[in-house]
């Protein structure tokens, strides 16, 4: 199965990571009732490609799983573009408030109640690259892995970040909004049965490999972004919400400590 994973990957992130997590999807299929488990990891840190290689592997030994991203559940393209208009960043999507909640907990709260699992699907590389949703799916799985950048992340008391740059104005007026909408994700976070937290060393990493994650995009699809709208969108991830926010997720079950290089380097259970 290791020949199924997309990019050249580390001995550490299959015996460490990937195996783990397959075989915490066994246990779960196994299981009486369906489990969903979430996967949280800043942009680029490697979440997209761990689940579907779950996935692709959970498929091989006929087991019923499934994938999602929160980002599946993007508004469509209309409503998209009103719930992002004036961020400073400039960025199409990505920040909480994007995403049509009440469609994803129907979504998951009909599945999780013995229903279908019915969810739209997102192509980022439509509308030149600022993305749309793209058809639909409907499934009934055993297991559900959903992942997003910020998931299972809540408002609470953060304490001051020590960024290499101070908030620009603008970007302190938006960040009191991007708190409000995030704290409206709070009822899809207690769905979750667990959460496998990827946390990095350094934002730094997460922009570079955001990079390369938007070079195989255009080499996929053609799509390419210019260096003004990377610019903005690793700058939305370094400051939309404060650091504690992000490394700090109180329900995380099992964390996962990343090297700038993207090597594991700590694993731990709460």
């Amino acid at each position: 199965m290791r020949d199924r994973w997309p990019v050249p990957v580390d001995d550490s992130w299959i015996a460490s990571l990937a195996l783990p997590l397959l075989t915490r999807v066994e246990q779960a299929h196994a299981a009486n009732g369906p489990t969903l488990i979430g996967v949280s990891a800043l942009p680029g840190c490697g979440k997209t490609t761990l689940c579907s290689w779950v996935k692709h592997a959970s498929d091989h030994l006929g087991w019923s799983v499934d994938h999602l991203s929160i980002d599946d559940f993007y508004w469509p393209a209309d409503q998209l573009d009103r719930s992002m208009a004036g961020n400073p960043w400039g960025v199409p999507r990505a920040l909480p408030g994007s995403h049509d909640l009440a469609g994803m907990e129907r979504s998951l709260q009909t599945w999780l109640q013995g229903g279908s699992l019915a969810a739209p699907r997102f192509d980022k590389s439509l509308r030149g690259g600022r993305g749309d949703r793209c058809g639909s799916t409907i499934s009934t799985p055993k297991v559900v892995l959903l992942e997003g950048w910020f998931l299972g992340a809540v408002v609470g008391e953060h304490r001051e970040d020590a960024l290499q740059q101070p908030l620009k104005p603008a970007e302190s007026r938006w960040r009191p909004h991007a708190l409000r909408q995030l704290s409206e994700y709070a009822p899809i976070w207690g769905m979750l049965n667990e959460l496998w937290h990827l946390r990095i060393e350094s934002s730094n990493a997460s922009a570079d490999w955001k990079r390369q994650q938007l070079n195989t995009l255009k080499y996929s699809t053609g799509v390419a972004f210019s260096e003004e709208e990377l610019t903005g969108f690793n700058r939305m991830v370094e400051v939309a919400l404060p650091n504690s926010c992000l490394n700090c997720i109180p329900g995380a079950t099992v964390i996962v400590d990343l090297t700038n290089e993207r090597m594991i380097r700590e694993i731990r259970f709460s």
